[in-house]
């Protein structure tokens, strides 16, 4: 298993010789030049792609500009509601999903488990014979979700840690939530994603990016279950089994 980090929640996976890429969002900047990170890694320079795997449509996580350099060719796999974005980006073989759903990709099992996030999203569980990977996108905490990782016993976690929210309105997970999943989940490995990110207004920083989100995430981890190796992948930085 490989696990390379190209920023917020878009990360290269290989596991069983197969390569498949997440949420791609590999250009700069989005949301009328707002949403910003500073990824080093061009689209152009892809590897060759075995899958594309995308808890949903926002552009943060399916950005159109990254994906015109993605052979269509490529299978997508896509929470059910941006199917029809899949199909519109160009995209010839499009498998839209839903909870509970199973997609096998040459040995490589697919399971997609519960998400809460506006608009609608999934979470997933890779499942190969080097190993097991969640992947939560940008989700929210919730309890299915929690019951979900307790039966599938993933090795590693792809966590989502910033903590989006304004008020009592919460749209992304926080560290507090992201350490309870992962202790629930017994994974031998965490790896916190989701906050390779800014703002251009300082302001909304705060509502959507939360101060010392990684750090409060490696606090809370201490607490819960300080068992599980918390690996920080900074752009272009790799996990390997």
């Amino acid at each position: 298993m490989k696990i390379t980090m190209l920023g917020h929640a878009t990360l290269l996976i290989e596991v069983d010789g197969k390569r498949i890429l997440t949420d791609p969002w590999l250009t700069d900047p989005l949301y009328l030049r707002q949403l910003r990170h500073k990824g080093a890694f061009s689209p152009e320079v892809l590897p060759p792609l075995d899958l594309v795997l995308v808890s949903h449509g926002h552009a943060d996580h399916f950005d159109p500009k990254t994906l015109l350099k993605i052979p269509k060719e490529v299978p997508v796999v896509i929470f059910k509601s941006y199917e029809n974005a899949a199909r519109k980006a160009g995209f010839k073989e499009v498998h839209p999903v839903r909870n509970g759903d199973t997609f096998f990709l040459n040995g490589v099992e697919i399971q997609t488990l519960p998400g809460k996030h506006i608009g609608g999203t999934a979470t997933y569980l890779i499942s190969g014979k080097e190993g097991k990977i969640f992947f939560g996108g940008d989700s929210e905490y919730s309890e299915p979700l929690a019951d979900a990782l307790i039966a599938s016993k993933p090795d590693v976690c792809l966590i989502p840690i910033s903590g989006g929210a304004i008020g009592f309105i919460k749209f992304h997970m926080g560290p507090k939530d992201a350490a309870r999943l992962v202790s629930v989940s017994k994974a031998s490995v965490a790896i916190p994603i989701h906050y390779h990110f800014k703002l251009s207004l300082p302001f909304l920083n705060g509502f959507l990016l939360k101060d010392n989100c990684l750090e409060n995430f490696q606090k809370e981890m201490a607490e819960v279950c300080p068992e599980t190796d918390v690996n920080i992948l900074n752009y272009n930085e790799i996990w390997k089994k």
